[in-house]
């Protein structure tokens, strides 16, 4: 019989206690596997989508999944997104626990495009529970969570990206306007703007509806020519710079004989009055799209503050164009 004050003994108790060790451990790996399995499962149950036949008798080996998967993404890219989702969460019940979160996260994207933002949520949450750092996805939250004016949640989502040391500045202070926005506080505005300049068009939009007579101390003459339209639509401008002058020159409110840099006011001032006026398209610096309405973020490329102004002279049929660069 081993002593206790055996060395062996000590030696079989340490190896003891790495063996119930190592059994605890893999136990519990187990059980957290088959509990996210479970949670996995439980998620596709909840949406419902056609039991179509002619996709279960496709649905036989990896090629086959392949050129659905594909036949999927055509539907998605088309618009048809019922039967891309469809597609989509069949190939997610028959392909392997590594893959699930790839086709996840692509019916998370086609319940976003479609506008079930909550569902979308959804998908994305259970994609993060079990890979919490995975970008696209905390990417695509963001954005849900912006729709849904969840601005506390973005803020968590930004923390997670600053531990990524992933550059996330503009979203950041997009977050804090929005924030003081929703709170009407008028002075953090103001602070956040001067703190960040990509907010100017933001905070502009923010006074005309509130405090129009400070617009004018805020801004200078490249300012009023890179927001042409928002300068343009405004009805009694002061002549406080030659930009405002051509403006104003262009609407047949006072006459200048000082030529405009810009081709479409100096085209206007010469037209007889209301023969011609200006419309305005939005083009996307980062991914090209043109959109005839301003959105701080870019609908295609979800890029913030990435608009340009484009200004469109147009009667009738007659259309003259030129960026003002």
């Amino acid at each position: 019989m081993i002593s206790y004050s055996n060395p062996l003994f000590s030696i079989i108790v340490f190896l003891l206690i790495i063996a119930i060790t190592i059994i605890i451990t893999n136990f519990l790996g187990s059980l957290k596997e088959k509990n996210r399995i479970k949670h996995l499962k439980e998620f596709i149950d909840k949406f419902e989508f056609l039991n179509d036949k002619e996709i279960k008798t496709v649905l036989k080996d990896e090629v086959s999944i392949n050129a659905l998967f594909l036949l999927a993404m055509a539907f998605e890219k088309e618009g048809n997104y019922e039967k891309s989702l469809n597609i989509y969460l069949a190939i997610l019940e028959n392909v392997n626990k590594n893959e699930k979160f790839d086709v996840l996260q692509k019916v998370a994207k086609v319940y976003f495009q479609a506008g079930f933002l909550h569902k979308s949520r959804e998908a994305l949450l259970e994609i993060l529970r079990s890979k919490p750092r995975n970008k696209d996805a905390l990417k695509l939250l963001l954005i849900v969570d912006d729709k849904l004016k969840n601005y506390d949640e973005m803020e968590n989502i930004i923390e997670i990206f600053e531990e990524l040391e992933v550059d996330v500045e503009k979203e950041k202070c997009y977050i804090l306007f929005k924030k003081a926005l929703f709170e009407m506080d008028k002075i953090k505005l103001k602070k956040i703007y001067k703190k960040y300049p990509c907010l100017k068009r933001s905070y502009i939009s923010f006074l005309i509806y509130n405090n129009p007579k400070e617009i004018f101390d805020e801004i200078d003459e490249d300012d009023v020519y890179e927001m042409i339209d928002i300068f343009y639509n405004y009805d009694s401008l002061p002549a406080k710079n030659s930009a405002l002058i051509q403006i104003k020159a262009a609407k047949k409110e006072i006459k200048t004989t000082i030529k405009s840099p810009v081709f479409e006011l100096e085209v206007l001032k010469h037209l007889p009055n209301g023969l011609a006026d200006l419309e305005f398209e939005y083009i996307c610096q980062n991914c090209k799209h043109i959109y005839p309405i301003y959105d701080e973020r870019c609908p295609n490329c979800k890029e913030l503050f990435s608009f340009k102004v484009e200004a469109i002279i147009s009667k009738n049929n007659l259309k003259y164009r030129e960026s003002y660069n």
